[in-house]
C-alpha cells in the first residue's frame, strides 16, 4: 500500500517537475523571441525617420524619445544633395515664369507702340501724300530702339527692346523681327519728296535734322538738313574710304556711272609731285585722313580730304577740262552731287545758300553778317574749319574749305570751291588747285 502510495507520489513529482521545466524554457524562449524582437526593431529604427523612428528606440517617454530620434538623425550627403536639387528646380520654375512674364508685357507694349505708330504714319501720308522721311513727330512709350526706312509710298518701323524685336509696314502686320541694321532712312533711298516734306533747319530748331546712313563702305551716318534754300544738304564732311584696302563704288550706290575705285586713304605722308609730269596729284584720285584736331564730332569732325579727281570719281584734266562746266559724277551717294560752284552771284548752289543765309534777298555774297547763323559750326550749315591738304596738313582750325563740282573756265588745273572762316565766307573762290586735298560735302540731286 505504501509502496503503491509513494510510486503514485513519484509520478507527480516527476510529472510536476516535466511541468516546471517547460515552463523555464517557454519563459526562455519568449526572452529569447523579445530579444530578437526588440534587436529589429532598433535595427528598423535606424532606417526611419519621423515618428515611426521615435516609436522603436525603445526610451521611456515621449520627450526622451523626441530628443533621442532628433540626436541620432542627422543629414548624409544624400540628402543634402537631394535639398539642393530641389531649391534649384524651384529657383529655375520661377526664373522661367517671371522671364515669360515680363517678355509677354515687352511684347505687348511694342506692339501697341507699332500700331500708334502706323496709323500715325498712314495719317500723314493721307495729308502729304508720301510717308514721312523720319519719324521726329511719332510718339512712342518706353525704350525700346526703334529702326524706320520709308519711301513715298511704304515704310518699314521696328522696335527692339532686348532680344525682343517687332516691326510693321504699310501692309498693316505686326511680325517678328526688324528693319535691317540701320536706325533710319539710308542717303541712297532718300527722295526729293521727302526732302520737301522736311522742316527748315534754322540752326536752332535741332528736330528739323535727320540721320541717315550711307550704305557704302563702313556704313557712316550723316546729319542731313533742308536748308533756307529749299534744297537738302549734308551737315556732315564725309568719311567715305577704308585705311586698308580700295573702295569700290558702284551706280547702284554712288553718284558714278560705272565702278569706280577710290583708293586706300593715305595717312597723309605723301609728298606732291611738283614735276611736269601731268598724273599723280591733278587726274589721280587720291584721300586723306588723320587730319590734326579731329575729333570726330562737332565742330571737329573734319572727315576726309580728296583731291578733285578723287571727289569727282576719277574725273582728269582730260575728261573735265578747263570751261567744261559742271563734273557729272562724284563720289556722293546714289542721288545726291557734289554742289555746284562759279562766279556768277546766286546761279550756284553754294552763292545760292549764301544768300539765303543772309535774308535780305541781296545779291551780295560773303557778307560778315551771313555768319553767325549761317556758315560757322553754330550756324545752318555746321560748317567745321577742316583746311586743306597740300603735301601736308594746313590752316586746321582756321578755315573750311569745300569742293564744288564746276572747273574753272579758263585753268586747267583750278576749280571753284567755297570756303569760310570766323570773319568771313567766300561761296564763289575761283581757281583752287585740283592737286589740293578738300573736304566734301553733297547735296540732293
Amino acid at each position: 500500500m505504501i509502496t503503491s502510495i509513494i510510486a503514485h507520489f513519484g509520478k507527480k513529482v516527476k510529472a510536476l517537475s516535466l511541468s516546471l521545466s517547460l515552463s523555464r524554457n517557454r519563459v526562455k524562449v519568449r526572452k529569447r523571441q523579445s530579444s530578437l524582437t526588440s534587436f529589429f526593431a532598433r535595427l528598423r529604427a535606424a532606417f526611419l525617420t519621423g515618428p515611426r523612428r521615435q516609436c522603436k528606440l525603445g526610451l521611456q517617454n515621449r520627450s526622451e524619445i523626441r530628443e533621442a530620434g532628433l540626436a541620432a538623425r542627422g543629414f548624409t550627403i544624400v540628402e543634402l544633395l537631394i535639398v539642393v536639387v530641389v531649391i534649384a528646380i524651384l529657383a529655375a520654375i520661377t526664373i522661367v515664369s517671371y522671364n515669360g512674364i515680363s517678355r509677354k508685357a515687352t511684347e505687348s507694349a511694342i506692339k501697341s507702340d507699332l500700331n500708334t505708330a502706323a496709323k500715325q504714319l498712314s495719317i500723314a501720308k493721307v495729308e502729304s501724300g508720301s510717308y514721312p522721311s523720319n519719324t521726329s513727330g511719332i510718339k512712342t512709350s518706353g525704350d525700346a530702339t526703334y529702326a524706320y526706312s520709308a519711301t513715298s509710298d511704304t515704310f518699314c518701323l521696328s522696335a527692339t527692346k532686348g532680344a525682343v524685336s517687332f516691326k510693321i509696314t504699310e501692309a498693316g502686320a505686326i511680325v517678328e523681327g526688324d528693319c535691317g541694321a540701320t536706325t533710319g532712312p539710308t542717303m541712297q533711298a532718300f527722295t526729293p519728296s521727302q526732302c520737301s516734306a522736311l522742316t527748315t533747319y534754322t540752326g536752332a530748331n535741332e528736330s528739323a535734322i535727320i540721320t541717315l546712313t550711307d550704305t557704302r563702305a563702313d556704313k557712316q551716318e550723316y546729319q542731313v538738313a533742308k536748308l533756307k534754300d529749299g534744297k537738302c544738304w549734308m551737315l556732315n564732311n564725309l568719311r567715305l574710304g577704308s585705311t586698308t584696302s580700295a573702295t569700290t563704288l558702284t551706280p547702284s550706290d554712288s553718284d558714278v556711272a560705272s565702278n569706280f575705285t577710290l583708293p586706300q586713304l593715305n595717312n597723309g605722308t605723301r609728298a606732291i609731285d611738283t614735276s611736269n609730269n601731268p598724273g599723280n596729284d591733278y587726274d589721280t584720285p587720291y584721300a586723306y585722313y588723320n587730319i590734326p584736331g579731329d575729333t570726330g564730332s562737332g565742330a571737329t569732325n573734319y572727315g576726309y580730304l580728296y583731291n578733285f579727281s578723287a571727289a569727282i570719281a576719277g574725273g582728269s584734266r582730260m575728261t573735265v577740262p578747263e570751261g567744261f562746266g559742271h563734273a557729272q559724277h562724284s563720289i556722293c551717294a546714289k542721288g545726291w552731287k557734289l554742289p555746284t560752284g562759279g562766279s556768277a552771284i546766286g546761279a550756284s548752289d553754294f552763292s545760292s545758300l549764301d544768300i539765303a543765309f543772309d535774308g535780305s534777298g541781296s545779291t551780295q555774297i560773303g557778307a560778315p553778317g551771313h555768319l553767325t547763323t549761317g556758315w560757322l559750326n553754330s550756324g545752318a550749315f555746321k560748317g567745321v574749319l577742316s583746311g586743306y591738304w597740300n603735301g601736308g596738313f594746313s590752316l586746321q582750325g582756321t578755315y573750311g574749305y569745300f569742293w564744288s563740282r564746276s572747273v574753272d573756265s579758263n585753268i586747267s588745273t583750278g576749280v571753284y570751291d567755297a570756303y569760310f572762316l570766323v570773319t568771313a565766307v567766300n561761296p564763289v573762290a575761283e581757281n583752287a588747285s585740283r592737286a589740293y586735298g578738300r573736304a566734301v560735302r553733297c547735296i540732293l540731286n
